[in-house]
């Protein structure tokens, strides 16, 4: 059996699609264990963050995805990953509409079709919680949220954020650590999100960056704020924090095929 995927880059987060045009991957057939280990298989050989197998449910706008990090994990939610499914609709599946409905874990997210490549995505209401280590948030997925005065990515902050993501008052489900950089301009700041079931840094995450953005306005009062990550810049908007909002780029990098036996 032929699996072809399409690989697509959020800000930098890059994900594989697949879709689930016939109900060849249904749980009978696919059980999650087997869809874990194409999602290990995939992202490992052409290197990715994660994996969705993609589905559409009643409607031509009804859709619903099993996402898996590149370790094979599940997760909540991913905003960059959201992109990607609107860009996959849009441009892949050649979906008419502009605006369509994602089922995840963490609940429904609306994505809207700006441009070619470009997506507006409401995500779900943030939570703040407590943490004894600082800003602690829920944006989809858990976020750990400490202020720097310049972003590094080197072993040592990586060591650091593997112990954080790991600590005893974060179990069972473990949290991401997003750092930010305040910048001059109160609009802006810079951040980058150390990932669990990715276990390093990545380019973009749009959770993170909504956790970053939820800082801003919990510490400045600023309601939209440009999230500028390694990948690329996103535009978070918390005027209505139960409609959160992101709007950011997608673009495809390639598609690629895998014989499954």
């Amino acid at each position: 059996m032929l699996v072809k995927t399409h690989l697509i880059s959020g800000a930098g987060n890059t994900f594989h699609v697949v879709y689930d045009e016939n109900n060849k991957f249904s749980s009978e057939l696919w059980p999650v264990s087997k869809k874990k280990q194409l999602a290990k298989a995939a992202c490992s050989k052409n290197k990715s963050d994660g994996f969705i197998f993609l589905e559409k449910v009643n409607s031509e706008n009804f859709f619903k995805w099993y996402f898996y990090n590149n370790d094979g994990s599940e997760a909540e939610m991913c905003g960059n990953a959201t992109r990607c499914v609107g860009y996959y609709i849009k441009n892949i599946l050649n979906n008419h509409g502009a605006e369509w409905t994602l089922a995840t874990i963490a609940g429904p997210i609306k994505i809207q079709f700006i441009e070619n490549e470009k997506f507006k995505i409401t995500m779900t209401p943030p939570v703040i919680l407590n943490s004894s280590f600082g800003f602690f948030c829920d944006t989809g997925v858990p976020h750990l949220v400490l202020e720097t005065d310049k972003i590094k990515m080197d072993q040592t902050t990586k060591v650091e954020s593997r112990k954080l993501r790991e600590h005893p008052e974060f179990q069972p489900r473990g949290t991401n650590v997003t750092y930010v950089a305040i910048e001059g301009d109160t609009t802006k700041v810079k951040a980058v999100s150390y990932e669990r079931g990715v276990e390093d840094f990545t380019d973009a995450c749009g959770t993170g960056a909504m956790a970053a953005a939820l800082y801003n306005l919990t510490k400045r009062g600023v309601k939209q704020t440009q999230v500028e990550m390694p990948g690329g810049s996103l535009i978070m908007d918390l005027s209505d924090l139960s409609k959160p909002t992101m709007t950011g780029p997608a673009v495809l990098l390639g598609s690629f095929e895998y014989d499954i036996t």
